[in-house]
C-alpha cells in the first residue's frame, strides 16, 4: 500500500509538474501569437505607426506619413 507522505509527495510533485507545463504552454504560445502579428503588421520607420499590411510585399506606404518602409534587406532604401 502507498503511505500517506507518498500520496502527498505525489500530489505536490504532480502539482509542480502541470504549472511548469502550464508555464512552458503560455509562453510558447505568446511567442507564436507575437510572431505572427509581426507578420501581418509593419512598423513605419519615420512616425512609429504599426498597420496591417500583405504578407508578401517588399515596400510599402504608410497610411499616416506616406513614408516607404522596406522588409527585410531591399536595396533601395540601404
Amino acid at each position: 500500500m502507498i503511505e500517506i507522505s507518498q500520496f502527498f509527495i505525489g500530489l505536490v510533485l504532480l502539482a509542480f509538474a502541470w504549472l511548469v507545463a502550464d508555464f512552458l504552454f503560455e509562453s510558447l504560445g505568446g511567442r507564436l501569437s507575437r510572431w505572427l502579428n509581426h507578420r501581418q503588421s509593419r512598423e513605419c520607420h519615420l512616425c512609429g505607426k504599426t498597420y496591417a499590411e500583405k504578407p508578401r510585399v517588399k515596400l510599402s506606404h504608410c497610411p499616416d506619413c506616406d513614408g516607404l518602409n522596406p522588409r527585410k534587406n531591399h536595396r533601395r532604401l540601404g
